[in-house]
């Protein structure tokens, strides 16, 4: 069963929107659900590290999800959601993020030749050791030859280089665009609303 994570501010409306294109069904999960291991969580989100944390914790949501990923259940965040995978973000001092990834969030680096925040279509460059699960990205060592849809002004550092499957242009080297563990995935830009290109990607990543 795929499950969504409703944010009363956030990207569910094009994500139900392509999963109802797709015939996927879903479900919304609330603090009475309990996700069992072969079930696929989405995690979309938009707005600050802090409101997508608070709305976790208060709605008693953020210690299922914990416990869906120390079960080896598949997670996949997308914007905020992926930022929220890692341990914290300089957008919001003290606050703890699901820990699930190790790394943290920081404001993307001011550049006279980037905007932030961060909006519009960008292509995605791919590291060498990229894996064969994610080769729908496009080529390794290579770049997509799609554009993704982008709105943020924060990116995710993660501890480890190896959990970076793509990355975005920036004249201060490439940033993190997609981070990926065995079974938690998360894009910071929106694969929902990025056309064809995003929604086969996204039916991919529900099929691995």
């Amino acid at each position: 069963m795929i499950w969504i994570v409703n944010f009363p501010f956030c990207n569910f409306f094009s994500l139900e929107r392509y999963l109802r294109v797709r015939s996927h069904p879903y479900r919304l999960l609330t603090a009475a659900d309990r996700l069992e291991p072969l079930d696929i969580l989405l995690l979309p989100g938009v707005g600050t590290f802090a409101q997508g944390m608070d709305y976790l914790r208060g709605s008693h949501l953020a210690s299922e999800i914990v416990r869906h990923a120390n079960a080896g259940g598949r997670i996949i965040g997308i914007c905020l959601g992926m930022q929220m995978l890692v341990q914290a973000s300089s957008e919001s001092p003290g606050v703890l993020g699901l820990s699930l990834i190790g790394g943290v969030c920081e404001r993307i680096p001011a550049s006279p030749k980037f905007s932030v925040p961060h909006i519009g279509w960008n292509g995605l460059m791919f590291p060498a050791s990229l894996h064969q699960s994610f080769l729908p990205f496009g080529q390794p060592s290579g770049s997509s030859k799609s554009d993704y849809y982008f709105v943020h002004s924060y990116h995710v550092i993660p501890e480890s280089s190896v959990t970076i499957v793509a990355a975005f242009d920036h004249p201060s080297g490439p940033l993190a665009a997609a981070i990926a563990t065995d079974k938690i995935i998360g894009f910071q830009f929106h694969p929902e609303k990025s056309g064809p290109a995003g929604y086969s990607l996204l039916d991919h990543v529900l099929a691995l």
